[in-house]
């Protein structure tokens, strides 16, 4: 589940910024980070062939990240030598802020990063950015959702807090700029069959770290949370989990990876890339599928552990992120966001529908697709 490093500020789905309104951040916003050790550990019942670019220098790929479970597949890929078999070495950069790395990307400060279906990644598209969204970052299912909402405690066991239309009278910790993000894109979706919108809600904007204390010391009644605040707030008796975001969403895609259009133009690391990190989603859902006590499910666990630098008994017992094993996201729902913020008024310039068909990777995934074989999914 790398070779700089800063401190994680906010949850991988903490939202960028508006793009307008920034600007492209330098690269010496990262501070290096130590890249938890490599153990060269093999699925069972696999083995890891040497590959011909194995001798030749391999290529650098600047990856964004904050030391999140949903980073598990490069952590993995890494550990079992897939990226090094297709000639890949990930360098990976944190930034001080999420709302960083989109222009990061659109520079070529980055070659990989997230992009999650937020007015940041469509206001850059809008104005000409060169990149493409690839595979799935992170899509959360009924009953398996890495994030929730969760309630106080005393809030809850009051009565309150219990349905989506008790959020009216509670105050709600999003992550900043709380509105302007998917959790709120996905939020209103219920919101709206409850009879609510997110107007009718009081929007505290609070990183997912900073809400495990804002619950404990009720500043805030309830707040959108990302695993493995979700379980730590919980584990100390602050908070309930009252539903997840893919009970409210079903299958709703958190954010997906984006490559520069440098990366995806240089064809054979790109489809290297997108095969290495298939091979480590399917190791990692295999896996994850196991019994708790499995000795596979307690090797993710480990790299998780270790990628995330908290404590194995949390990792053990949190909700785990979910990845289409195939890399393909639901353009629904984020086609659906697309529309939501320009009802909002938070995309400042419509999309095209020739620029909306270009954006999307999928013939590159295809191709890798036709190599490797596809996964049927549920």
């Amino acid at each position: 589940m790398p070779s700089r490093s800063a401190r994680a500020c906010v949850g991988l789905v903490a939202v960028l910024l508006l793009v307008g309104a920034l600007a492209p951040a330098p690269l010496s916003a990262a501070t290096p980070r130590a890249a938890p050790p490599l153990a060269a550990v093999e699925p069972a019942g696999s083995s890891v062939v040497p590959s011909a670019v194995d001798a030749q220098a391999p290529l650098k790929v600047r990856l964004s990240g904050q030391r999140l479970a949903v980073e598990v597949p490069v952590w993995l890929g890494e550990e079992r030598g897939y990226f090094r078999q297709e000639g890949i070495e990930i360098d990976h950069v944190t930034f001080g802020s999420a709302s960083e790395m989109i222009p990061a990307l659109a520079t070529g400060q980055l070659d990989v990063a997230p992009m999650p279906a937020n007015p940041a990644m469509w206001n850059a598209v809008a104005r000409g950015v060169q990149a493409k969204i690839m595979v799935d970052l992170g899509t959360y299912r009924p009953g398996e959702s890495e994030q929730a909402l969760v309630v106080r405690k005393d809030v809850y066991d009051s009565g309150r807090g219990h349905r989506l239309e008790d959020l009216r009278t509670l105050s709600l910790a999003i992550t900043p700029p709380g509105k302007a993000t998917t959790t709120a894109c996905a939020l209103s979706v219920g919101l709206r069959q409850a009879g609510l919108t997110l107007d009718d809600v009081n929007i505290q904007p609070i990183t997912f770290p900073d809400m495990v204390g804002a619950l404990a010391n009720g500043s805030v009644d309830a707040a959108m949370m990302v695993e493995p605040f979700v379980t730590r707030a919980v584990q100390q008796g602050s908070a309930v989990k009252v539903m997840g975001l893919g009970d409210i969403y079903p299958n709703f895609t958190i954010a997906t990876l984006g490559f520069a259009d440098s990366l995806y133009s240089n064809r054979p690391a790109a489809k290297g890339f997108v095969r290495a990190y298939l091979r480590a989603v399917r190791d990692y859902l295999a896996a994850e599928a196991g019994p708790p006590g499995d000795a596979a499910r307690a090797q993710v666990n480990e790299v998780i552990s270790r990628g995330t630098g908290i404590d194995p008994a949390t990792v053990a017992a949190m909700t785990p992120p979910y990845f289409n094993p195939n890399g393909q996201p639901n353009r629904d729902s984020m086609m659906y966001c697309y529309q939501f913020f320009r009802d909002q008024g938070l995309i400042t310039q419509p999309i095209s529908e020739a620029t909306m068909q270009t954006l999307f990777g999928t013939d590159l995934l295809n191709e890798v697709l036709d190599e490797i074989g596809r996964v049927p999914t549920s």
